[in-house]
């Protein structure tokens, strides 16, 4: 069976099991009709069964556990039902792009990409820490000192952020703190036999609920922008944050300060890199509230014309 089939059956186990509490018996007559059976199977045998369920767990770190007394499987909380739906969207796209280069050959030139994210050398042995709550030895280069500096890091969780990788959890140089810290300045890593425990109630979806990126230097809050129409098109189309909030017309005239202004909500921290984001507009969005962050933005947009008030005469 090909590594393309065995990761559809993957997916198709997990989405049945998601889909509600099945015993084995329904999870046979699923697989029965589904078609990527193509065997034709009546049952989903048992060894294969739960040599998936390891494969599954281990891969993607998604535990489908059994209620004995009630006999039938589901996923193990909903913090795994919400990573499976991220890293379903993931897997797919994966495979999808996978067929696209497929379709590709002998156009190789006319197909422009970006730069695979970077650190990627030392996923495999951060993932393995997670996995076993195992610390790391970190040789980390600090932009700010410049220089070298080891420490002891205990991994909760990795972020993919702007085609960069990060590494979030506790560092024995600022302890009893989530840090988060970038895979592309780690100059040497090692795994340790030392345990460490998660802090009780931590999940890296509430960690990073109400912020935009990896910065956590503001807290958050409610802010409103107003947008251009054009502008608009594309916050629709892809949202900045799982909290934005377009007004109704009637309720954005109270707020907006153009005609066609069209206004939208989040609950999110104003932190750099969000801030970077809504810059990336430039003059087709406006700030509207907080105001400390609308002086903010202000005053950035007249340093930045301070730096083009004169300009060389050629190059």
């Amino acid at each position: 069976m090909s590594p393309a089939q065995v990761f559809k059956i993957y997916i198709w186990l997990v989405d049945t099991v998601a889909s509600g509490h099945l015993s084995k018996e329904d999870i046979d007559r699923r697989w029965a009709h589904t078609a990527i059976n193509d065997l034709g199977e009546q049952v989903f045998p048992l060894r294969k069964f739960h040599r998936y369920k390891e494969d599954i767990l281990t891969l993607f770190g998604i535990n489908i556990k059994c209620n004995r007394k009630e006999n039938f499987y589901y996923i193990d909380s909903e913090d795994d039902q919400q990573l499976w739906g991220e890293m379903r969207r993931y897997i797919i796209s994966a495979f999808s792009f996978k067929a696209t280069l497929d379709e590709a050959e002998g156009i190789e030139d006319s197909m422009l990409f970006e730069p695979i994210p970077s650190g990627t050398q030392y996923l495999t042995s951060i993932m393995r820490a997670i996995r076993a709550r195992k610390q790391l030895l970190v040789t980390y280069h600090s932009f700010d000192r410049n220089s070298d500096y080891d420490m002891f890091f205990s991994p909760y969780c990795l972020r993919m952020f702007k085609q960069r990788w990060y590494m979030v959890g506790e560092a024995s140089t600022h302890p009893d703190e989530i840090r988060v810290y970038a895979l592309d300045r780690i100059v040497d890593l090692h795994v340790l036999d030392n345990d460490f425990t998660i802090p009780k109630g931590f999940t890296p979806h509430s960690f990073f609920a109400c912020y935009y990126g990896v910065f956590r230097n503001a807290e958050p809050c409610l802010l409103r922008i107003e947008a251009t129409p054009r502008a608009a098109l594309f916050l629709r189309t892809l949202p900045l944050h799982h909290s934005q909030r377009e007004l109704p017309e009637a309720e954005a005239q109270a707020f907006a300060t153009t005609a066609d202004g069209i206004v939208f909500e989040y609950f999110i921290a104003p932190t750099f890199d969000f801030i970077q984001q809504l810059r990336t507009f430039g003059a087709e969005i406006r700030v509207l509230a907080p105001i400390t962050l609308a002086k903010q933005m202000q005053a950035d947009a007249m340093a930045l014309l301070e730096r083009y008030t004169t300009l060389p005469e050629s190059n």
